[in-house]
């Protein structure tokens, strides 16, 4: 705690106070999952997620508030198995504003889902790493494969050699089964997640939804609203009362943890720092202070 700004200290102080709130209001565990913009899902927080599940121990009801980007789709998966395994009755997922890609999966591993009207899923869509010209690019599967699909369908005209050849030179086109398979997988964890609870007596509709998270959005960033996931995923509504502290603790993570980051100077060295928060964790980073020159 000693080590963390004062905008993260802020923060945690307020927070943890709403979460007790919460608790008492819906007769719940509550676990916050919080990934800042700077931070993706990845593998070592697996096991600080599973540290904290297993100082409470298994608990009746659990509520998980998430917000990430997204990140590793096969951590994401871990990480939704870990929450099932604890929640011995009931596990609702609350996506107060964002809940994209890889974290649309652990979206997908509860009995139920609470969104209010700003909340946005995203598809499941797994990146590629690729360095173009010195500079790190993250690839969407689902945008290689539609743009794959633009050129059989003719719509580049006479310049798709061209541009079979541009992308030739960055995605090597022996790699395409590659990303084909990929979107497979993809579609395989969701289906398992949703299988062992939501839809653990519709295996047929588990893989339908997930189908459909993974296949249908042509973009990345896609905004999927809980009236597009009506039928789909089960969409509950948690009471006003409670809706309204999950948005104040959204309001203070984006006023004091996400507006710090976004404070940070251009080309700044800036490292990853997780603090406990209330039952769950936050994973964020803090400005590097550097040294004035002598």
């Amino acid at each position: 705690m000693s080590t963390l700004p004062k905008q993260l200290k802020d923060f945690k102080d307020s927070a943890e106070k709403l979460l007790s709130e919460l608790e008492k209001i819906r007769g719940t565990t509550v676990i916050p999952l919080l990934y800042s913009w700077n931070r993706l899902i990845a593998k070592p927080d697996v096991d600080e997620i599973y540290e904290c599940l297993l100082q409470i121990g298994p608990q009746p009801k659990l509520d998980v508030i998430i917000f990430s980007r997204g990140g590793d789709p096969d951590q994401a998966y871990v990480i939704g198995n870990v929450l099932q395994h604890f929640a011995k009755e009931k596990l609702t997922i609350i996506i107060p504003r964002f809940a994209k890609s890889a974290a649309t999966l652990i979206a997908c591993a509860g009995d139920e889902v609470a969104m209010g009207p700003a909340s946005e899923l995203g598809p499941i869509d797994l990146l590629i790493e690729r360095i173009i010209n010195e500079k790190r690019y993250a690839i969407s599967v689902v945008s290689v494969m539609e743009l794959v699909k633009m050129i059989r369908e003719g719509k580049f005209g006479e310049m798709a050699l061209k541009v079979i050849e541009l992308i030739d030179k960055h995605l090597p086109i022996v790699e395409f089964g590659d990303y084909g398979r990929l979107t497979e997988h993809s579609i395989d964890l969701a289906k398992k997640l949703l299988s062992r609870r939501m839809y653990k007596e519709n295996p047929e509709q588990a893989e339908t939804v997930a189908r459909e998270l993974c296949e249908k959005y042509k973009s990345h960033g896609a905004a999927i609203l809980s009236s597009d996931l009506q039928g789909k995923l089960k969409i509950v509504n948690i009471g006003n009362d409670a809706w309204k502290i999950v948005w104040n603790i959204h309001k203070l993570w984006i006023d004091n943890v996400i507006e710090y980051e976004n404070s940070f100077p251009p080309e700044s060295n800036f490292e990853p720092v997780n603090f406990k928060l209330g039952k769950g964790i936050v994973f964020c980073t803090k400005l590097v202070e550097e040294k004035s020159a002598l």
